[in-house]
């Protein structure tokens, strides 16, 4: 599935496979490892707007440790300004990511959370 997904370019506000931003990826992936549909937004570029939509999402969810599915919601001080999901790849779990300049990517949980002030996985 990952593979699938690494091929796919970064697009500001993108919500298909022929380009995707970090909710875009988030919500296609996790949709297609547990069937749940989570709010579209209309392209939430905007940080502030992020934020403000972020306590939507998790209203369905609960928090909990990394785990597979799970979605992992990244903070700069008060500011919500990226998400990734949660996958489980050659026997580790990674999150699997998209951002403008590496485009998607799998990164390690912890260097994950070392690039922001506070990572809350929810599921």
């Amino acid at each position: 599935m990952i593979e699938r997904y690494q091929a796919v370019p970064y697009v500001s506000g993108g919500r298909t496979m022929c380009g995707l931003d970090c909710w875009g990826l988030t919500r296609l992936v996790r949709e297609e490892m547990t069937g749940q549909l989570l709010p579209e937004f209309g392209g939430v570029v905007d940080r502030r707007r992020m934020t403000k939509l972020a306590p939507d999402v998790k209203d369905g969810l609960s928090p909990s440790e990394p785990k597979d599915g799970a979605i992992a919601f990244a903070y700069r001080g008060r500011l919500c300004i990226h998400v990734g999901i949660i996958v489980k790849a050659d026997g580790r779990l990674w999150v699997l990511e998209t951002d403008e300049k590496t485009g998607v990517t799998i990164s390690s949980i912890r260097r994950f959370e070392s690039r922001f002030v506070r990572v809350e996985f929810y599921d």
